[in-house]
């Protein structure tokens, strides 16, 4: 039972030495450049090497870890500074938002089929559209080494603070969570918080951007019930809808079967109207549930006079009632109908 103290005795005269050696002041010198790195792998080699250097040395480690905190926060001052691809493309995206809301008002008022109230409408959504391409174009952009360069400083700061810490017991950040700590970070750094806002807005873009790449693709691949015509339809309605940032809609089989129906009643039974004399296909929603659609019917818009997509779109648009169901906020699915030169479109939510 006497050895382990033995041992001990033998063995503290070494750490007492190992305490109160001089520090190497060539591998602090070292040490403290690296800790100021932006590679993670040349901070944790540093951070590793003053954990092993003696007590004497720890002064000299403070100093390091402040210094290593001052360049991160310039490095952050340095991305915010003048003219960048988040800065700038949150510029676009505030001035998006903010116009979306006024056109969306002047889209939802009626005009009264007035054709100059319409031309404004057109001009507004062209005005819109340009605003909305260049945001677009920045969102699309390859911007990963920003990105990194961020997202490196940051946990950079979040890595010193915790080294910090160890020489600090009283420091207030010591109870944070990792996630809590980095918030924290964001919110007490300007540069960081305000980059970080416009990533967030990227992003959201990019979100957009998916969503209606996705929808696309959905209604390029449906089958042979599906034409050209339906398609173009939904992209054209799709893409002034994500311009407005509206979700997109997916065409449905169903739904569309509904609208296909009447579009075929109206052509061979020679009326024009959303009420049909058919037996059992009085309404849209008898329609829409006589072709088995799981869903709610939202709307339905009915045109006669061509067999080109864009040519129902326009008069759709023209005409207020019409106009407030290709931007309504609540569908996420449509039907479209084609016979001949009649067209239905129905809106749903499955």
């Amino acid at each position: 039972m006497k050895t382990p103290l033995l041992l001990l005795i033998a063995i503290s005269p070494l750490l007492r030495a190992q305490d109160t050696a001089a520090p190497n002041m060539q591998h602090i010198s070292t040490a403290s450049a690296w800790l100021s790195s932006a590679e993670p792998a040349k901070r944790k080699a540093a951070i590793s090497t003053f954990r092993t250097m003696p007590a004497a040395a720890m002064v000299h480690y403070k100093t390091a870890l402040d210094a290593a905190r001052k360049a991160n926060v310039e490095r952050l001052k340095q991305l915010d500074s003048g003219k960048n691809p988040l800065t700038e493309h949150d510029d676009y995206a505030r001035q998006l938002t903010d116009e979306r809301k006024r056109v969306m008002t002047l889209l939802l008022t009626d005009y009264e089929k007035d054709e100059r109230k319409i031309q404004m409408l057109r001009e507004e959504i062209e005005a819109l559209t340009t605003l909305y391409t260049k945001r677009e174009k920045i969102a699309q952009s390859d911007h990963s080494r920003l990105v990194t360069t961020l997202q490196s400083a940051i946990d950079a700061i979040c890595e010193i603070t915790r080294e910090q810490e160890k020489l600090n017991p009283q420091q207030d950040t010591r109870e944070l969570s990792e996630a809590e700590l980095r918030e924290q970070v964001i919110k007490d750094n300007t540069s960081a918080e305000r980059l970080t806002q416009c990533l967030t807005s990227l992003n959201k873009s990019k979100e957009e951007i998916v969503l209606l790449a996705d929808a696309e693709k959905h209604n390029s691949q449906q089958g042979n019930w599906c034409n050209g015509s339906m398609k173009s339809f939904a992209t054209v309605l799709n893409y002034e809808r994500a311009i407005m940032g509206l979700p997109p809609l997916r065409i449905e089989e169903k739904l569309s079967a509904a609208a296909a129906g009447h579009s075929s009643d109206m052509a061979s039974g020679g009326f024009f109207a959303h009420e049909s004399p058919v037996p059992n296909k009085k309404m849209p929603q008898d329609r829409a549930q006589l072709a088995n659609f799981a869903g709610n019917v939202r709307g339905e818009n009915i045109f006669m006079g061509s067999t080109v997509a864009q040519e129902a779109y326009d008069a759709w648009f023209g005409s207020d009632g019409h106009r407030f169901i290709m931007f309504g906020d609540g569908p996420n699915c449509c039907g479209i109908g084609i016979s001949g030169i009649h067209w239905t479109l129905m809106t749903g939510k499955n």
